[in-house]
Protein backbone atom coordinates (compact mmCIF):
# COMPACT_ATOMS: atom_id res chain seq x y z
CA UNK A 1 0.00 0.00 0.00
CA UNK A 2 1.41 3.40 -1.19
CA UNK A 3 1.51 6.04 1.08
CA UNK A 4 0.98 9.65 0.50
CA UNK A 5 4.03 11.83 1.93
CA UNK A 6 3.37 15.27 3.18
CA UNK A 7 4.97 17.12 0.68
CA UNK A 8 5.21 21.53 1.27
CA UNK A 9 6.89 23.62 -1.13
CA UNK A 10 7.53 27.29 -1.34
CA UNK A 11 4.25 28.88 -2.45
CA UNK A 12 3.92 30.21 -5.90
CA UNK A 13 4.10 33.71 -4.62
CA UNK A 14 7.52 33.58 -2.71
CA UNK A 15 9.04 32.11 -5.97
CA UNK A 16 7.82 34.48 -8.17
CA UNK A 17 9.57 37.61 -5.80
CA UNK A 18 12.77 35.56 -5.36
CA UNK A 19 12.98 35.22 -9.13
CA UNK A 20 11.84 38.82 -9.88
CA UNK A 21 15.12 39.69 -7.22
CA UNK A 22 17.50 37.90 -9.18
CA UNK A 23 16.85 39.00 -12.20
CA UNK A 24 16.88 42.32 -11.25
CA UNK A 25 20.17 41.80 -8.95
CA UNK A 26 21.27 40.55 -12.52
CA UNK A 27 20.56 43.44 -14.66
CA UNK A 28 21.99 46.03 -12.02
CA UNK A 29 25.37 43.92 -12.70
CA UNK A 30 25.61 43.93 -15.79
CA UNK A 31 24.57 47.75 -16.04
CA UNK A 32 27.50 48.87 -13.59
CA UNK A 33 29.79 46.26 -15.77
CA UNK A 34 28.73 47.84 -18.93
CA UNK A 35 29.14 51.12 -17.51
CA UNK A 36 32.24 50.76 -16.21
CA UNK A 37 33.96 49.80 -19.85
CA UNK A 38 32.15 53.38 -21.27
CA UNK A 39 33.18 54.86 -19.09
CA UNK A 40 37.35 53.93 -19.12
CA UNK A 41 36.52 53.67 -22.48
CA UNK A 42 35.38 57.73 -22.84
CA UNK A 43 38.74 58.29 -20.35
CA UNK A 44 41.34 56.78 -23.00
CA UNK A 45 42.72 59.53 -24.90
CA UNK A 46 42.80 59.89 -28.65
CA UNK A 47 44.16 61.90 -31.47
CA UNK A 48 42.43 62.72 -34.84
CA UNK A 49 45.55 62.50 -37.71
CA UNK A 50 45.15 63.91 -40.73
CA UNK A 51 48.02 64.26 -43.39
CA UNK A 52 48.16 67.82 -44.88
CA UNK A 53 50.79 67.18 -47.49
CA UNK A 54 53.94 65.76 -48.28
CA UNK A 55 55.54 68.87 -50.43
CA UNK A 56 59.24 69.45 -52.16
CA UNK A 57 58.96 65.96 -53.46
CA UNK A 58 61.18 66.13 -56.80
CA UNK A 59 62.97 69.96 -55.86
CA UNK A 60 66.58 70.22 -56.79
CA UNK A 61 68.81 67.80 -55.17
CA UNK A 62 72.55 69.17 -54.94
CA UNK A 63 75.69 67.12 -53.51
CA UNK A 64 74.61 67.32 -50.18
CA UNK A 65 70.90 66.07 -50.53
CA UNK A 66 67.40 67.81 -50.54
CA UNK A 67 64.39 68.06 -48.42
CA UNK A 68 61.01 67.45 -48.05
CA UNK A 69 58.19 68.49 -45.65
CA UNK A 70 55.66 65.95 -44.05
CA UNK A 71 52.97 68.31 -42.39
CA UNK A 72 50.50 66.33 -40.21
CA UNK A 73 47.02 67.72 -38.53
CA UNK A 74 46.42 67.04 -35.41
CA UNK A 75 43.49 67.30 -33.11
CA UNK A 76 43.47 65.97 -29.14
CA UNK A 77 39.57 66.27 -28.04
CA UNK A 78 40.61 64.01 -24.75
CA UNK A 79 40.83 65.71 -21.19
CA UNK A 80 44.68 64.82 -21.47
CA UNK A 81 47.29 65.75 -22.60
CA UNK A 82 49.71 62.83 -25.30
CA UNK A 83 52.79 62.73 -25.95
CA UNK A 84 53.94 61.31 -29.80
CA UNK A 85 56.99 59.34 -29.42
CA UNK A 86 57.97 59.31 -33.96
CA UNK A 87 56.53 58.31 -37.05
CA UNK A 88 56.77 55.66 -39.56
CA UNK A 89 55.98 57.03 -43.43
CA UNK A 90 56.29 53.60 -45.42
CA UNK A 91 59.83 52.02 -44.91
CA UNK A 92 61.13 54.75 -42.77
CA UNK A 93 60.85 54.94 -38.93
CA UNK A 94 61.74 57.93 -36.60
CA UNK A 95 61.72 57.88 -32.70
CA UNK A 96 61.86 61.34 -31.63
CA UNK A 97 64.53 62.02 -28.70
CA UNK A 98 61.66 63.62 -26.51
CA UNK A 99 58.62 63.09 -27.04
CA UNK A 100 56.27 66.42 -28.89
CA UNK A 101 53.14 67.00 -26.35
CA UNK A 102 49.85 67.68 -27.59
CA UNK A 103 47.76 69.41 -24.67
CA UNK A 104 44.50 68.27 -24.15
CA UNK A 105 41.57 69.96 -26.40
CA UNK A 106 44.16 70.73 -29.04
CA UNK A 107 42.26 71.28 -32.04
CA UNK A 108 43.99 71.77 -35.49
CA UNK A 109 47.54 71.89 -34.38
CA UNK A 110 50.61 70.69 -37.25
CA UNK A 111 53.58 69.03 -36.74
CA UNK A 112 55.98 69.95 -39.37
CA UNK A 113 58.54 67.19 -40.26
CA UNK A 114 61.04 68.09 -42.65
CA UNK A 115 62.69 64.65 -43.94
CA UNK A 116 66.14 64.66 -45.65
CA UNK A 117 66.18 63.09 -49.17
CA UNK A 118 68.68 61.94 -51.71
CA UNK A 119 68.28 60.61 -55.39
CA UNK A 120 66.54 58.04 -56.15
CA UNK A 121 67.76 54.68 -58.08
CA UNK A 122 65.51 55.59 -61.03
CA UNK A 123 64.77 59.18 -62.49
CA UNK A 124 62.07 60.80 -60.92
CA UNK A 125 62.13 58.99 -57.52
CA UNK A 126 63.74 60.22 -54.21
CA UNK A 127 64.67 58.40 -51.33
CA UNK A 128 63.50 59.74 -47.67
CA UNK A 129 66.25 58.49 -45.27
CA UNK A 130 65.93 60.62 -41.85
CA UNK A 131 63.69 63.20 -40.35
CA UNK A 132 66.17 66.56 -39.87
CA UNK A 133 63.72 69.26 -38.16
CA UNK A 134 61.03 68.81 -36.30
CA UNK A 135 58.44 71.73 -35.06
CA UNK A 136 54.79 72.35 -33.62
CA UNK A 137 52.29 75.18 -33.95
CA UNK A 138 48.74 75.65 -33.16
CA UNK A 139 49.71 74.28 -29.43
CA UNK A 140 51.56 71.27 -30.51
CA UNK A 141 54.72 71.35 -28.26
CA UNK A 142 58.24 70.32 -29.68
CA UNK A 143 61.11 70.33 -27.15
CA UNK A 144 63.93 72.71 -27.79
CA UNK A 145 66.94 70.52 -29.38
CA UNK A 146 64.92 67.15 -30.51
CA UNK A 147 66.39 65.12 -32.36
CA UNK A 148 65.19 61.98 -34.89
CA UNK A 149 66.18 58.61 -34.78
CA UNK A 150 65.78 57.26 -38.37
CA UNK A 151 65.88 53.06 -39.56
CA UNK A 152 65.17 51.99 -43.29
CA UNK A 153 64.16 54.28 -45.90
CA UNK A 154 61.41 54.91 -47.93
CA UNK A 155 61.23 55.86 -51.95
CA UNK A 156 59.10 58.25 -52.81
CA UNK A 157 57.47 60.01 -56.45
CA UNK A 158 55.72 62.80 -56.96
CA UNK A 159 51.77 61.78 -57.25
CA UNK A 160 52.09 58.30 -55.38
CA UNK A 161 50.14 58.36 -51.93
CA UNK A 162 51.80 57.55 -48.94
CA UNK A 163 50.78 55.89 -46.09
CA UNK A 164 52.17 55.91 -42.24
CA UNK A 165 51.32 56.18 -39.05
CA UNK A 166 51.91 58.20 -35.62
CA UNK A 167 52.83 56.42 -32.72
CA UNK A 168 52.47 58.09 -29.00
CA UNK A 169 54.77 57.37 -26.00
CA UNK A 170 51.48 54.74 -25.02
CA UNK A 171 52.30 53.11 -27.92
CA UNK A 172 48.88 53.59 -29.47
CA UNK A 173 49.32 54.30 -33.44
CA UNK A 174 47.44 56.32 -35.26
CA UNK A 175 47.55 55.79 -39.45
CA UNK A 176 47.74 58.84 -42.37
CA UNK A 177 47.92 58.69 -45.71
CA UNK A 178 49.78 61.86 -47.97
CA UNK A 179 50.49 62.26 -51.57
CA UNK A 180 54.07 63.27 -52.35
CA UNK A 181 53.89 66.14 -54.52
CA UNK A 182 56.60 69.22 -55.99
Amino acid sequence: MATKMNRRGISNVVATIILIAVAIALAVAVAVWVFGLAGSASKTATLQVQAIGLTGVGNAINSSGGSATLTILISNPSSSGIGINGFTLGSLSCVFSQPVQVPAGTQGGQLTITLGITSGSTSGTYVFNNATSISGSGGITVPTGIKASSSGNQTAAVGIQYSGYITTVSGQTYPFTVTASS
